[in-house]
């Protein structure tokens, strides 16, 4: 399964072997990799390169270390990769007109795979969405919850794309694209004065997507990046 290795810095080609492993399948999500000596003979490294190489990428989030059990497969990768998404691109300098670039990618092809997947339960959890956005603008409770709801409804046509590459890439740019809704919508509020030219969007885009109609849900997904777009710029 494993190759030898001769070279400097041989921790980095450590991982670098599991993660081909994992990229060919070998190993799983949840799965036991062999025990430290075993990956020191396989690979004809020192077990102190080998636990150099666990640390690492455990600080990754690729690996789990179970007292008394072994080193696993983390199962939950997804989330390793938000923090360091983020700190990439607070590091680099990103602009907001970046996240915005970034948004308008994912979302438009998003919306049309989800108006064309969507599920009769996942219409249900769409609408619910919509009807606690609504929920809040009546109660006139201001932009936290509605912030909240706003990513929600934004996540969920990730999930119901049923791309998992899309979906991934939306939970990790997770913590970027909450902190952008936030000053959108106070943007968009405080010059229309109007919760609701956002419900509304929301809306047409729910309906575009409920009746299975992919141009109409880029259009109205395409106006809504417009809006964002236009007034967050100024």
């Amino acid at each position: 399964m494993f190759n030898n290795i001769v070279n400097k810095k041989v921790y980095e080609k450590v991982i670098e072997q599991i993660q081909e492993s994992i990229f060919r399948g070998e190993f799983k999500k949840g799965d036991k990799l062999p025990s430290e000596r075993e990956l020191s003979e396989q690979m004809g490294v020192s077990r102190t390169s080998i636990r150099e190489a666990i640390r690492v990428m455990e600080t990754m989030g690729i690996i789990e270390s179970k007292q008394g059990e072994g080193n696993f497969i983390c199962s939950n990768i997804n989330k390793s990769l938000i923090e360091p998404l983020s700190l990439l691109f607070k590091l680099n300098n990103g602009s907001w007109h970046e996240v915005i670039e970034l948004r308008q990618a994912l979302e438009l092809e998003a919306v049309k795979f989800a108006s064309e997947r969507i599920t009769n339960r996942e219409v249900m959890e769409l609408e619910n969405i919509i009807k606690e956005m609504k929920e809040e603008i009546d109660g006139k409770n201001r932009n936290e919850v509605l912030v909240i709801l706003d990513q929600k409804f934004h996540n969920k046509i990730s999930s119901i794309s049923k791309n998992y590459l899309i979906e991934c890439l939306f939970l990790t740019s997770s913590k970027l694209f909450e902190a952008f809704i936030k000053d959108a919508r106070e943007k968009i509020i405080n010059r229309y004065s109007d919760e609701r030219i956002l419900l509304n969007q929301h809306i047409d885009i729910y309906n575009a997507i409920v009746n299975k109609d992919p141009n109409l849900a880029y259009k109205k997904m395409e106006e809504h990046m417009r809006l964002i777009k236009e007034n967050y710029i100024k």
